[in-house]
């Protein structure tokens, strides 16, 4: 009579270790706040992903907590290739720096990998050889036709559905029974399946960090553990992976809470404890005034490509994803303007239930504060690095004078004038492009038309007199009071009341807005002394006599 453990030997030959011994190779953990994220590389990063490893990432550094980052790629048919990549190097984008684990598809760091479970393919071995030898898992060859004809034989006749019980095949056959089925079918099974209790009234009550007690079905179904091509499914490489690298909080989306109970018991019957769970509401949006999830399909924003692409700045990005994770943020950031959101003491177990809405209109205010407060340098360096990566033409206009740069953003910031003009990188480009001789050709055909009813001539008579005579040398008054004076002998009032009682055509304010046009070929500009100041002579006067 073949035994349990027998059986086991022979389905998995080239397994000589045990659970046991695999608990003792890796090194006991000094914190008991361990955390990881887990990707799959089925695609780009999504914003939620970027959310939940931002929650993960903050909670564990303000706690001496240890984060680990694991690509989990056991779903091979949804793998694409260069996707774990792709999702390294956005994460990275946003400084969220793992303890553990891809630092790129070549290279980890971490004493308890493998960090991609594709590579960990005999440690999953190890655990699923214990539970079959322990009457816990069994082989199962049941054929999709079969499956399916059981679920819909379930549906008609309106019973719990799902493989427990009486509906598998093989659950309750001896070792005996199950051994010359895999000599049949040439020393090959399809799945490994694990053996519940199989009751579907039971009821289990687990706690959730955020959402507390939660009490629900317990899990009743022999659920599949190794797939047809030897790779484990989510449920047993949780079990594996989070318990030999010590991780002892998990955070997910919720969509993985019905899973708990099944989680529960794999833990428990390799008498192992449990992490903490910790299940986040998905980002939602507001479409046609109804609640609805962030979509892959319908919301580009969903990509976190996109905000780099549209100009956001990652920190930006960042401090917002704290708001959707603690509502109390935006209080304590209004009384602490000068600390960063890594000051602020986050709590995993105050976080909302439901899902945050995704709000545009906060983000980009956020981006605006941001981009107002930094330095010129730091903006000008922010800046370069976008535009070597999405608008290499204007790089290399910044690069070749970087100085003339750094003075054209620089106009008016950290004033009491600051227009906080820069929301996003995107406006920089809106808002310093005149200032490069090199774009004036493109540029020229779109310039605005000058204020209506003034002769050109007029216009070129002023700009030849302007352009040898204007100076910039005082204040911004002293400015103003110049092109008053000059402005006068062609006609233009330098107020309201000479306009009215000298009979002047035209005010001072089209002559600045004429000025304006010419300098910097649009109509909205930064302080326009502070523009000139920094175009100085040879442009300006190139620009005024291009008439």
């Amino acid at each position: 009579m073949t035994t349990r453990g027998e059986l086991a030997d022979i389905l998995f030959p080239d397994v000589h270790e045990t659970v046991e011994e695999l608990l003792h190779r890796y090194p006991k953990r000094t914190t008991d706040k361990v955390l990881r994220f887990a990707p799959s590389p089925t695609w780009y990063l999504h914003f939620g992903g970027l959310y939940t490893s931002f929650v993960g990432w903050k909670y564990a550094k303000q706690n001496n907590g240890i984060m680990i980052l694991r690509i989990e790629d056991t779903d091979q048919k949804r793998e694409i290739e260069w996707a774990a990549e792709l999702l390294i190097s956005a994460l990275q984008k946003f400084w969220i720096e793992f303890d553990e684990g891809p630092i790129n598809t070549n290279e980890e760091k971490g004493e308890y990998g493998p960090y991609t479970q594709s590579k960990r393919g005999d440690l999953y071995k190890v655990f699923a050889k214990h539970l079959l030898s322990q009457g816990m898992a069994y082989p199962c060859w049941m054929s999709e036709e079969k499956l399916n004809e059981i679920r819909e034989m379930q549906m008609v006749s309106k019973i719990i559905p799902w493989i427990y019980g009486n509906y598998s095949e093989r659950r309750n056959k001896t070792p005996d029974e199950l051994l010359e089925k895999f000599h049949e079918e040439g020393d090959t099974f399809p799945v490994l399946r694990f053996r519940s209790h199989g009751d579907t009234s039971k009821k289990i009550v687990f706690n959730d960090l955020i959402r507390g007690d939660i009490s629900m079905i317990d899990n009743y179904n022999d659920i599949v553990l190794i797939k047809w091509d030897g790779l484990p499914t989510y449920h047993l490489a949780h079990i594996v992976d989070d318990t030999l690298m010590g991780v002892t909080i998990i955070t997910r989306s919720e969509e993985w809470l019905t899973s708990v109970p099944l989680h529960l018991q794999l833990f428990n019957a390799f008498n192992l404890p449990a992490p903490q769970y910790c299940h986040l509401a998905p980002i939602c949006k507001l479409d046609e005034w109804k609640k609805r999830k962030l979509s892959k399909r319908k919301d580009p924003e969903a990509n976190v490509e996109y905000f780099f692409e549209e100009g956001y700045p990652a920190q930006a990005l960042l401090e917002y994803i704290m708001t959707l994770a603690d509502s109390s943020y935006e209080d304590w950031q209004r009384e602490n303007e000068d600390k960063s959101f890594m000051d602020f003491q986050f709590s995993i177990e105050k976080m909302n239930v439901a899902g945050p809405l995704f709000d545009f209109v906060k983000l980009q205010n956020i981006a605006n504060i941001y981009l107002s407060k930094i330095s010129t340098e730091e903006l000008y360096n922010q800046w370069l690095e976008w535009a070597e990566k999405y608008h290499t033409e204007l790089a290399n206009l910044m690069k070749k004078d970087p100085e003339y740069t750094r003075a054209a953003l620089n106009i008016e910031r950290h004033t009491e004038k600051d227009p906080k003009r820069f929301t996003l990188y995107t406006d920089i480009e809106k808002n310093i492009l005149f200032f490069f001789d090199e774009k004036w050709p493109e540029i020229k055909w779109n310039k605005p038309e000058f204020p209506e009813n003034i002769p050109l001539e007029t216009l070129k008579a002023f700009a030849e007199d302007y352009a040898q005579n204007y100076n910039l040398s005082g204040d911004v008054l002293t400015w103003f009071d110049q092109l008053k004076e000059i402005g006068k002998k062609y006609g233009f009032a330098a107020n309201n009341a000479e306009f009215k009682q000298w009979g002047f055509i035209w005010k001072v304010g089209d002559l600045a807005m004429f000025l304006r046009i010419q300098l910097c070929w649009a109509k909205q500009t930064p302080d326009l002394f502070s523009v000139m100041k920094v175009l100085w002579d040879k442009r300006i006067k190139e620009r005024l006599l291009d008439l």
